[in-house]
């Protein structure tokens, strides 16, 4: 039996976070999501809650160059940037702020393996600059084992980078994942909700 979803944060009725969001925050930079199809369907998956907080937002769902040909046409008109670790990124920390502003953020979804993959496939991401993190905050998605220890989950490299680019204050999007896992992990019996919050 297929069950009940939520008609506004798209979550199931039993797991439903919409007593978590807040007014959207109105983010200058629009962050452009290219999400590998896998990432579509599960249900932890963070870019649901960006959709739900940011006001700036877009998703493309793909993994080859023809998946994405409206979001190459934003790459060759605008100036953009693409969130991805490279040896020679600039990282947001300490980034030109008097440079021509970043309009449009491209970010990967997916696991690690998946995004490379979108990465190796779409040559056209490698003309954009690189934008990178110079210390990984802590990470806060308990419930999603990270491929890599220094992982983030979407929501949390996308705050971050508003934090620091535009000054945003992001904690209704920490807040919002938090209530999301909350929610994810109420119906777990104790030992095993210990073992997710405690990783």
């Amino acid at each position: 039996m297929k069950r009940s979803t939520c008609n506004i944060c798209h979550f199931s009725i039993k797991t439903c976070v919409c007593n978590y969001v807040c007014p959207k925050l109105q983010n200058r930079t629009k962050i452009i999501v290219l999400q590998h199809p896998s990432e579509v369907s599960v249900a932890k998956n963070t870019v649901r809650l960006l959709k739900l907080q940011l006001a700036n937002i877009e998703v493309f769902q793909g993994e080859s160059p023809e998946d994405f040909i409206t979001a190459q046409e934003i790459a060759r008109t605008s100036n953009c940037a693409l969130l991805y670790p490279d040896q020679n990124a600039e990282t947001v920390e300490t980034i030109n702020r008097h440079q021509k502003t970043i309009e449009y953020l491209f970010v990967l979804d997916g696991t690690w393996k998946k995004t490379h993959k979108i990465a190796m496939l779409n040559p056209w991401l490698t003309r954009l600059k690189k934008i990178s993190f110079s210390s990984i905050p802590e990470n806060k998605y308990t419930i999603r084992k990270a491929e890599q220890i220094h992982s983030l989950s979407t929501l949390e490299a996308c705050a971050y980078f508003l934090s620091h680019y535009e000054s945003l204050p992001v904690g209704s999007l920490y807040d919002l994942l938090a209530g999301m896992i909350h929610e994810q992990t109420k119906f777990m019996p104790d030992d095993v909700k210990q073992r997710y919050l405690n990783e």
